[in-house]
């Protein structure tokens, strides 16, 4: 599972900074922004699905940006800038695989924080992919 979270990291660290998911959105307060890594992609491995002849593995990605200023036109750009992250996220994973995977499913985003923090107004979507890695079965044993 390490391989194919560290490979879709890969993949999304070409559109964004991408950092795995700690835990960092529990609580408002507590949030910490550097906004030197605006936006930035937060991968989080939710859990996988095993049977004999594949295993599903699904991750959680949260998307965030934050304005700094309480210009509305400024804010308003970070908040179209998440958007343009939202699209190249699907274009870039859809109907793509995860080394030897089967292809993703990009899954509906929502917004779960827009708030403002001690100094920024922040936004975070989140969106699920899943995708299925094959087992090959012959003579009836499973090899992988």
């Amino acid at each position: 599972m390490q391989k194919y979270e560290d490979e879709l990291k890969k993949i999304l660290s070409n559109i964004a900074t991408t950092e795995t998911y700690f835990g960092e959105f529990y609580n408002l307060s507590d949030i910490k922004i550097d906004s030197k890594k605006m936006p930035i992609i937060y991968v989080d491995f939710l859990g996988e699905d095993p049977d004999n002849f594949k295993e599903g593995l699904e991750f959680s990605l949260y998307i965030a940006h934050a304005a700094y200023s309480k210009n509305e036109n400024t804010r308003d750009i970070k908040r179209y800038e998440v958007y343009t992250l939202l699209e190249d996220i699907n274009k870039t994973l859809q109907s793509r695989p995860i080394l030897d995977s089967n292809i993703i499913k990009v899954k509906s985003s929502s917004k779960i924080l827009d708030a403002k923090s001690s100094n920024a107004y922040i936004t975070i979507f989140k969106k699920n992919i899943e995708f299925t890695i094959n087992k090959n079965q012959i003579k009836g044993s499973l090899i992988e």
